[in-house]
């Protein structure tokens, strides 16, 4: 497998030189916190990064090549590159921000990547303590952090993200969506997704856009306030529930049935259809407020 190594050398240090496994050419920064290389890949490669903390953002592009700059801000910090197969195009690549001895602790531990990768790229990103931005990519996306902000643009793919106290943004989605946080907000905005689940625990939710026909969205939170903000022609079955806190709706739904109306758990609740009900909208939470509103 191939490797690369690369740290910032300390004031009046020598620079580390490049080590024998590097073909040469694909270390276009030495001896500096600037690095970057170009690398073949084949149409839909799967790309890991897995970093410290720090910004971390890719773009696809229309290229069978991926391009990673990174800055490392520590000279304690190394990232290590891994490239399957060694031989050809790369199916699989890995960049792995670590400490060059785990046994010393780092105050700034920082890593900003800078990565283009086909459009076909499948990715997976761990970045505890820094932000996430991802543009334009096909293939299925994984992202999870602690405290860091993540935004999503024009996913195709499954879109799996996690955070325990940062901020989740998607944006223009088509493919399934999971998002997950704790603390953090979450905002999806003009989704054409037919699958999409949002939960937060203490954070806001806020929905803008339309719903696709036969979709299922299910907006979940415990102490936050949910505001879902649609067309006037929006098509949806609506079952929106809250046991302490408000629920404000605007538009003319029409009650689902006997059962409905037999059905009267704590709190608020709505049950109703909106337009011939095309699509599914389950939202709930414990003691926030329910918007449901008209663009």
């Amino acid at each position: 497998m191939l490797r690369l190594k690369s740290s910032r050398i300390n004031n009046g240090a020598k620079a580390v030189g490049a080590l024998l496994l590097i073909p040469a050419g694909l270390l276009m920064a030495q001896g500096s916190g600037q690095s970057e290389r170009t690398i073949s890949t084949t149409a839909t490669p799967r790309v890991n990064i897995s970093n410290l903390a720090g910004k971390v953002m890719v773009r696809g592009w229309d290229r069978l090549q991926v391009h990673v700059a990174y800055t490392i801000v520590s000279p304690k910090i190394a990232v290590d590159t891994e490239q399957i197969p060694v031989q050809g195009p790369a199916d699989k690549l890995h960049f792995t921000s670590y400490l060059i001895d785990r046994s010393e602790v780092v105050p700034n531990p920082v890593v900003d990547y800078v990565v283009q990768v086909p459009t076909g790229a499948s990715l997976d990103i761990h970045n505890p303590q820094g932000t996430v931005k991802i543009e334009s990519i096909r293939g299925d996306t994984s992202v999870d952090s602690l405290g860091g902000a993540i935004s999503v643009d024009e996913a195709v793919g499954h879109l799996s993200i996690r955070s325990v106290g940062g901020d989740i943004e998607v944006i223009r989605s088509s493919g399934r969506v999971e998002a997950y946080s704790i603390n953090g907000n979450l905002h999806f905005l003009n989704p054409t997704s037919t699958r999409l689940r949002g939960t937060t625990t203490s954070g806001t939710i806020v929905y803008e856009g339309d719903f696709a026909p036969g979709g299922d969205y299910i907006l979940s939170d415990y102490s936050g306030d949910i505001t879902v903000v649609c067309p006037s022609s929006a098509s949806f079955e609506l079952d929106a529930k809250t046991v302490r806190g408000k629920l404000d709706n605007q538009f003319p739904l029409v009650p689902r049935g006997p059962s409905s109306q037999s059905f009267h758990p704590p709190g608020n609740s709505i049950f109703g259809t909106q337009g011939s009900g095309q699509a599914t909208l389950e939202v709930t939470s414990f003691s926030g407020t329910i918007h449901v509103r008209q663009q």
